[in-house]
């Protein structure tokens, strides 16, 4: 098979990073004028159509097997399951720590593959980043008050985070073979069908008059971009690409979300939130320390 351009890899990799950068500040954006669950809910109601639309566009069709049931409602888990937590964390938190905080997904999904699945053991340096990023959580964790207020939502996104790893398990445990587009509306559809029922408990919070624009951008936005075009970007570099290169965005993203969350949305962080988040990106640094390098061995390679 012909190798592809670097140009398609380099831009697709670039929007990808862009895209999960951006989502969190969309996902606090949406939830000005709205309450988290009703945003989450107008958000998987838009996406559902689009994602149908864009299914039936390629050629491809919906499975509704047995084993393509099954792998929906593991999907379902990080849609649902996850996005409800963030968008319950959203109201706590600033986007930049939403973002920092799922960029601890790869070293939880390595302590599982350690620790409960056996399929990987963790270097030394990759344990000495799970103890500095956990000692960097606990710092935002204990400072005054505003660390209890800014405590429960880390709560809510460390849950997201957790069943977004569980689902990726699962996902693969099931093994069903499917396109990844209709792997995405079959779980959307299914999460959708969550949110409605989930919606008469949240009645007493629901629109009364129509957001603003900025929350209806934030939502189409989140819709569009962080639910169906970064999906593709990402299915497309995990076939191009090695897995820890593409893992990398999720040490990248954290940094660009700080500074969107800076200058589009105002945000300033305490002494100590500002010194917990420094030293959980210490700790996702020697976390990643192995494949950093690798990838620098690996482009001087090819430069020579």
């Amino acid at each position: 098979m012909e190798e592809p351009p670097p140009t398609p890899i380099i831009s697709r990799y670039l929007l990808l990073i862009f895209i999960w950068s951006t989502t969190p500040l969309a996902v606090v954006l949406s939830i000005k004028d709205l309450h988290p669950i009703w945003a989450l809910a107008c958000r998987f109601t838009l996406a559902v159509p689009l994602s149908a639309l864009c299914l039936k566009l390629l050629g491809e069709h919906l499975p509704l097997n047995k084993a393509a049931i099954r792998s929906y409602v593991a999907g379902m888990l990080s849609l649902f399951g996850a996005m409800i937590f963030t968008y319950l964390g959203a109201a706590y938190l600033p986007s930049s720590l939403i973002s920092l905080l799922f960029g601890l997904s790869p070293l939880m999904v390595g302590l599982l593959a350690h620790g409960v699945f056996k399929s990987q053991l963790l270097r030394i340096e990759q344990w000495l980043g799970l103890v500095v990023a956990f000692l960097g959580l606990m710092i935002i964790f204990s400072h005054g008050d505003q660390g209890q207020t800014q405590a429960l939502g880390i709560v809510f996104i460390l849950l997201g985070v957790s069943c977004y790893v569980a689902s990726v398990f699962w996902v693969k445990h099931e093994n069903a073979n499917l396109h990844p587009l209709a792997q995405t509306t079959g779980s959307l559809v299914l999460s959708t069908i969550a949110m409605f029922l989930v919606l008469p408990f949240y009645w007493q919070d629901k629109p009364t008059h129509l957001p603003s624009a900025i929350s209806l951008w934030a939502l189409l936005y989140s819709a569009t971009m962080a639910t169906l075009v970064a999906m593709f970007c990402y299915f497309y570099l995990i076939k191009k690409l090695a897995p820890a290169t593409v893992s990398l965005t999720t040490f990248i993203t954290p940094v660009l979300a700080l500074v969107w969350g800076f200058w589009l949305n105002g945000e300033r962080f305490s002494t100590f939130t500002a010194i917990g988040m420094a030293v959980i990106m210490l700790g996702m640094c020697a976390y990643f320390l192995q494949d950093i390098k690798q990838i620098f061995r690996t482009y001087a390679l090819h430069r020579n």
